[in-house]
């Protein structure tokens, strides 16, 4: 009975002792190397690697997580026709909801909301209107070059690498699609009412 008594009693006695504890003293560390890593400063010796250095560049052909390195330069932009195709499939919802987003943020303001080139900065007289995205030849443009401009720039329009990733330039170009997808039909409804006309 009496050692029943005794081991409770030194249960109890370690279960306080490692409650009381403050937190500038939390416990014993049985492994410190694992709690309290030798960390290099950056551009200090490393022995750790062969050339000595702490800065490691990455390694040849690695990509930082969301880029896409474009296979193209500036000059390629006929080229980017058969070379660039479209590698996502985007939703409706995706395209009717980021993709006009997208689109009335950094394009609107020239190309306007329809895509027609009417944008606030073109109706003020300080950019003369860019191409119709509802007319040719931007009607029938490859995927490739629409990209290689959002890449680049072309004439007065600059460059959008920086303000859209990959995926946001593909959804703004599918958005600009399906602008041009709804213009189709009444563009056909009144070439066949001016070819009556003319009859």
């Amino acid at each position: 009975m009496l050692k029943q008594y005794q081991i409770i009693f030194i249960v109890l006695v370690l279960g306080l002792t490692s409650c009381i504890r403050s937190s500038k003293q939390p416990g014993r560390q049985y492994m410190p190397d694992m709690a309290e890593a030798v960390a290099y400063e950056a551009g200090s010796p490393n022995p750790i690697f062969k050339d000595g250095k702490t800065n490691q560049l990455a390694p040849a052909g690695s990509m930082a997580r969301g880029k896409y390195i474009y296979p193209l330069s500036d000059s390629d932009y006929e080229k980017s026709a058969s070379v660039i195709t479209d590698p996502f499939t985007f939703t409706k919802d995706e395209i009717e909801g980021e993709g006009k987003n997208l689109f009335t943020v950094n394009c609107a303001i020239c190309h306007g909301e329809k895509g027609d080139g009417q944008g606030y900065l073109v109706q003020i007289n300080k950019f003369p209107p860019p191409p119709s995205y509802l007319s040719e030849p931007l009607l029938s443009l490859a995927d490739g070059k629409r990209y290689h401009t959002l890449m680049y720039g072309k004439n007065m329009m600059g460059s959008y690498a920086s303000q859209l990733n990959h995926r946001e330039r593909w959804l703004v170009l599918s958005y600009v699609k399906s602008l041009q997808a709804a213009s189709k039909p009444a563009a056909v409804s009144s070439e066949k009412t001016d070819s009556t006309k003319t009859k």
